[in-house]
Parts: structure tokens; C-alpha cells; sequence
């Protein structure tokens, strides 16, 4: 195909966004922010990571404006900057679990 005047930058910002939440823990995040907000307090208890590990990531992802803050006395809240975030990540999840479900009948299949 002849590159014409296709523009490629919207593909770019959208690696870019792919890439920051290319991340099992991010994905988790993502995940129990879409409920609402929670402090870090609430995601290690909830994820079982560590408070300075689950704050490398929240800060990756606030710096791609992919979660905001709000601030509370000294309390942080964090929440999904876009509900499309949330739903962008379980569209992804429902086609892996379809996936793993035709690969279980697959086996089923040819296992009798």
C-alpha cells in the first residue's frame, strides 16, 4: 500500500497508551479503580502489592493521564481518567476468556 497522506500519529499515541498499561499490575489498578476511587492504602490491600510499587505505577499512569487524583486533607484518590480506559481493558479480558473457551472445547473435543 502507498503511504499517500495517511497520518500515522493517532496509532502512535495509541501504542503510547497500550504501552503504559501494558502491565499486569497496571491492568489490576485499572481494574479496581473502575468501582471508584481508592486511596493506595486501599489498592495494596486489595492487590496485595507493595505501597511503593503500587505508587511507581499510579505515577506512570497519572503522568499518561491515564488515572487523576484528587486530594483529600493528605488522602490521594485515584479513578480512571476515562471510562473507555476501563472498558477498552474488559473488552481485551472478555476476548481472552473467549479464547480460552474455544481452546477448552477444542480440547474437549478432540480429548474423546
Amino acid at each position: 500500500m502507498a503511504k499517500s497522506n495517511f497520518d500515522m500519529s493517532i496509532y502512535e499515541l495509541q501504542a503510547e497508551i497500550s504501552k503504559t498499561i501494558a502491565h499486569p499490575l497496571r491492568i489490576a489498578i485499572i481494574h479496581c479503580l473502575k468501582g471508584g476511587e481508592r486511596t493506595v492504602s486501599d489498592l495494596t490491600q486489595t492487590l496485595g502489592a507493595s505501597q511503593s510499587n503500587i505508587s511507581q505505577h499510579l505515577a506512570i499512569m497519572r503522568q499518561r493521564q491515564i488515572v487523576k487524583t484528587r486530594k483529600k486533607g493528605s488522602t490521594v484518590y485515584y479513578r480512571v481518567a476515562n471510562p473507555k480506559i476501563s472498558q477498552a481493558c474488559d473488552m481485551v479480558r472478555e476476548v481472552l476468556l473467549e479464547q480460552l473457551n474455544q481452546q477448552q472445547e477444542l480440547a474437549r473435543t478432540y480429548s474423546t
